[in-house]
């Protein structure tokens, strides 16, 4: 815990004045997905999740952005840690994106005839969000991988 404190204090302070703002900026854009969401006539369970946790987020954010009014450096914590439920999200694009291909190989194996389904799948899958959701994970992956790697040998 104390090295979160520690960033904080390594930040530059024009940084450490901008978390609040950053923080309501982040909790309005997390509140405009919620009411997006909560408006869309079919409300999935996969959208349910995303509600909940995007509401946890608004909510994080603004306690953040009071914090740094009584404590800067434990705003910083909330903000980290916040930000550190962003991944959730990811791995939950990427479980969707994952039983949509399991969904679409069995569905083509009842069939009996695999051009099809497949050729509906290239078409259909993976849309262009899910290509950027699996194209930062295999990013921040390597990233870790990379950082991983650097402790070992260090």
């Amino acid at each position: 815990m104390d090295n979160k404190v520690d960033e904080f204090h390594h930040l530059p302070r024009w940084f450490q004045r901008i978390i609040p703002f950053i923080s309501i900026v982040l909790s309005v854009l997390a509140f405009s997905y919620v009411i997006y969401l909560y408006n869309l006539e079919s409300f999935a369970f996969v959208q349910w999740i995303r509600f909940i946790i995007f509401i946890i987020i608004g909510v994080a954010m603004i306690l953040s952005a009071i914090f740094y009014i009584f404590n800067a450096a434990f705003s910083w914590k909330w903000f980290i840690g916040t930000l550190g439920l962003l991944p959730i999200l990811l791995l939950l694009q990427l479980i969707i994106f994952l039983l949509t291909v399991l969904r679409t190989v069995i569905d083509s194996l009842f069939q009996g005839s695999l051009p099809e389904p497949v050729q509906m799948f290239i078409e259909n899958y993976p849309s262009k969000f899910d290509v950027v959701i699996l194209s930062v994970l295999f990013i921040v992956g390597v990233l870790w991988m990379i950082n991983k790697l650097r402790k070992n040998k260090g």
